[in-house]
């Protein structure tokens, strides 16, 4: 499917590995110019079928540096296109154990920067006339999970802020939409896993399993499947979709959650 893509400028934030590395290789693919901000990024330019990858080295729990992070962006490549809104993982603990620092790290690492870059792309966008956010969320924002308490919390709450932009920006012309990742390959669910198995005393096959077998499509899924989500909703193959959230999870949220 041609999703028109090419030539535009997009940022993606957390983007060296997992769902942020898979969605920046994924729009480049497309054509365009990525900015693949991560606190691990490297310095050569990397070209992805007819767009390119330019790492930019960014630490999203610096709230100046990520207040000024869109217009670094802008003032190097003219505009924004497109903004994924991709965050870090929080710790994950029992709620009763988690104590109020790891709330104010976990505000700081998933709602602030999501405000501040979806503002300031906002702003741009408006002005350009066109553009489209998408919010890197988690199905955690329907159905919390044990252990995700910091997780479900701060991501609900930047899930509200994004479905306010969509319903404010609406007429615009720039559109705002979440992606809800579900159980998916990547180095954190690994992490996730091998912490069950270790608590649970269990291994790590006996945890996959458990999760699996609540995912109607019977495995989990790959960060190139989120990828091609977040793909089709910035392109204009969507572009009388805003405010939706898609979960893309093999069926394990059902509806009415």
């Amino acid at each position: 499917m041609y999703l028109g893509l090419e030539n535009g400028i997009a940022l993606v934030t957390a983007a060296s590995r997992g769902i942020g590395r898979a969605t920046a290789e994924r729009l480049a693919s497309e054509g365009m110019t990525v900015v693949a901000a991560s606190r691990s990024a490297g310095t050569d330019t990397e070209e992805h079928g007819q767009g390119r990858i330019v790492p930019l080295v960014h630490d999203l729990g610096d709230a100046d540096a990520t207040a000024a992070l869109v217009g670094r962006v802008v003032e190097r490549f003219g505009r924004l296109d497109v903004a994924v809104l991709n965050t870090p993982g929080p710790r994950i603990g029992p709620a009763l154990d988690v104590d109020w620092v790891d709330w104010q790290a976990a505000h700081d690492l998933l709602l602030r920067p999501v405000v501040q870059l979806g503002t300031a792309a906002g702003k741009v966008m408006c002005e350009q006339g066109s553009g489209a956010i998408v919010l890197l969320s988690s199905t955690w924002v329907r159905q919390p999970a044990l252990g995700g308490v910091l997780s479900s919390s701060y991501r609900s709450a930047a899930s509200a802020f994004v479905k306010t932009l969509a319903l404010e920006l609406g007429g615009t012309g720039v559109r705002v939409n979440q992606v809800m990742p579900g159980a998916t390959g990547t180095d954190r669910m690994q992490g996730i896993l091998e912490m069950k198995s270790a608590n649970n005393g269990t291994s790590a096959d006996d945890e996959i399993a458990k999760v699996v077998q609540d995912i109607p499509a019977g495995r989990w899924g790959e960060a190139g499947e989120i990828a091609d989500a977040v793909a089709f909703l910035v392109s204009q193959r969507a572009s009388f979709i805003t405010g939706a959230s898609l979960p893309v999870d093999g069926g394990a949220i059902r509806a009415g959650h």
